[in-house]
């Protein structure tokens, strides 16, 4: 049977770790946005939080995440956050169903999106994405396609993410990733791909 065209609203989430370590590690801070199937925003603000972390937790965090993190002031975010995961997790799905008040119809989106959902098919997080599809939309993978099979120029134009590690600032910069595909590989845009 051929597949059917899509109205399905992506939900675009991109979380900051403590580290990859599903045994003991931790979401720091999250964000959310919500587009329409056409990547439009449903909401210019969206959802973020920076999560409690106690001074023990973050002293645990490896080398880059201790490096990066401190630099970038999450660190600190967290030592002075009263924001716990049990109220982020629900904050969340709420802010979801605003938008998206039925269950399986949004798609959870982002960049190798994959390693957020490890996190937040866990409590308390899991509830976020029992409302969600089974399937998800990896920019990560469309990239690696396009490395593979797309014409030269078309990769060469491509967005260039700027590597912040901040879940807000990723998040936007995977979006914005998703239109230039949607325009070059699924709309035909050439131009968009060849012009200087």
């Amino acid at each position: 049977m051929p597949e059917s065209r899509s109205n399905a609203p992506l939900v675009w989430i991109d979380c900051e770790m403590t580290g990859l370590d599903l045994s003991k590690d931790t979401i720091m801070s999250l964000a959310c946005f919500i587009t329409d199937a056409q990547l439009n925003l449903l909401d210019d603000t969206g959802y973020e939080c920076v999560l409690q972390h106690s001074q023990e937790q973050l002293d645990a965090m490896g080398e880059w995440c201790q490096n990066h993190h401190g630099a970038s002031g999450l660190t600190q975010a967290c030592l002075n956050s009263t924001t716990n995961t049990e109220t982020a997790a629900t904050e969340l799905l709420e802010y979801i169903q605003k938008f998206i008040p039925d269950r399986k119809q949004g798609l959870l989106a982002g960049n190798t999106v994959h390693a957020d959902k490890a996190f937040l098919v866990q409590e308390p997080w899991r509830k976020v994405i029992r409302h969600l599809h089974h399937r998800i939309l990896d920019v990560s993978a469309i990239k690696e396609a396009a490395r593979r099979w797309a014409p030269e120029d078309a990769l060469k134009k491509s967005p260039q993410k700027k590597g912040k590690h901040e879940a807000k600032a990723d998040i936007l910069e995977s979006i914005e990733e998703a239109r230039y595909y949607r325009r070059v590989f699924f709309l035909g845009d050439r131009e968009e791909s060849t012009n200087a």
